[in-house]
């Protein structure tokens, strides 16, 4: 399990933040009492700065949870499947188990995030500009600051997410309207893709230019945001063209030749038969009629001691199968990346009948949509 500094429930979406989330709420704390909230006003003490740049990262982490909610309560009108929204170094994100259906569901889940982040910039900035300091040093002036600046990073956070660059909200948008006008999402997805990876080398020039010739650090930073997107996007167009390449093919069909160990021969027999003879390093373990028990290998058979390994059942260190390792045979092959993909699984045991039919693999479908990228190519050609 992935470790997180914080997770809590709401509404039935599990929020939670990746420890770089810690990282830049660190940075922006930083940022904000040794800079910002000072530049703006030096009639504060030291404490009363510390405070507000907490107050200011709290109010950043409630904007960006707010943002990524109001796409998860959206898509989940649409009937998507959502249930977590993560905080990383980056930001946020709502993490989609499966892509919208229709153009306009994308479009409308896009937009939810920006126009939370615009409403909580006008509320803000309402909030702040009812607050009247009446010294210097009253903490109604403190209150006054914290709030301008969560009304300023929302404006700016609802301006960078529409930036037209995919995944980015923005991005999420031109790939709705193309998908809209074309009937293509596949087309619509690359093309979108494309404009990310533009603005990703933007953003890297920029930062790049910024921290070497004009000494600005800060530039690091659209760098690292550079490298991001731009990963972000061609995984996005990849994945694209894998449930296109998979599309109309049953997981059975490309369940490969595998190995199988019985539930109750030994863990000796295991070893010498299965894991040395057929060189492999893990197999499925059956039981005599085919029914699937789990799987095991040689991390398994290894916490065998020696001499238990001639009366101990293969049965007994066999790992179970969960809901989510298990594919019925006719099901798709693109629904079977997508899960790979999700749950971070390598292999998935397809069963046909309640029997173990196959085994496929994420590099088993990566390369049968590599071939069929190929070929088609050639036909199209």
């Amino acid at each position: 399990m992935r470790p997180y500094i914080f997770s809590f429930r709401i509404g039935g979406v599990v929020v939670r933040a990746e420890p770089s989330w810690l990282f830049l709420a660190l940075l922006v704390g930083w940022s904000l009492a040794s800079g910002f909230f000072p530049g703006l006003r030096d009639d504060f003490s030291l404490p009363a700065y510390i405070a507000m740049a907490v107050a200011g990262v709290a109010g950043l982490t409630f904007s960006i949870i707010a943002h990524e909610l109001s796409h998860t309560f959206v898509g989940r009108a649409f009937g998507l499947p959502i249930n977590h929204v993560t905080l990383f170094l980056f930001g946020g994100a709502a993490e989609l188990e499966s892509e919208p259906e229709t153009p306009m569901s994308e479009l409308v889940m896009a937009l939810a995030g920006p126009l939370m982040s615009l409403v909580l910039a006008g509320v803000f900035a309402l909030a702040g500009g009812a607050l009247v300091p009446q010294a210097a040093g009253d903490p109604v002036g403190a209150v006054a600051l914290v709030l301008g600046y969560l009304s300023l990073i929302n404006l700016l956070l609802a301006m960078f997410n529409m930036i037209p660059a995919f995944p980015l909200d923005g991005g999420r948008v031109l790939r709705a309207i193309l998908w809209l006008f074309t009937g293509d999402r596949r087309r619509a997805t690359g093309w979108a893709s494309g404009a990310g990876e533009f603005f990703a080398y933007v953003f890297i020039a920029s930062g790049a230019g910024l921290a070497l010739f004009a000494g600005q650090m800060g530039g690091i930073w659209w760098v690292l945001i550079g490298l991001f997107l731009r990963t972000a996007a061609v995984s996005a167009r990849n994945e694209q063209d894998m449930k296109h390449a998979l599309a109309g093919v049953a997981v059975g069909e490309l369940a490969g030749p595998f190995e199988t160990a019985q539930a109750d021969m030994s863990v000796a027999d295991f070893i010498e038969e299965v894991l040395v003879r057929h060189h492999r390093a893990w197999v499925p373990v059956v039981e005599a009629d085919g029914q699937l028990v789990g799987g095991a290998g040689v991390e398994e058979a290894r916490a065998v001691p020696a001499a238990e390994r001639a009366s101990t059942p293969v049965r007994r260190i066999a790992l179970p199968v969960r809901d989510s390792e298990r594919i019925e045979a006719p099901l798709r092959a693109s629904g079977a990346f997508a899960r790979m993909q999700h749950d971070h699984l390598a292999r998935l045991y397809v069963v046909k009948d309640d029997q173990l039919a196959g085994v496929v693999s994420l590099s088993d479908l990566m390369e049968y949509a590599r071939m069929r990228r190929l070929f088609d190519g050639d036909a199209a050609g």
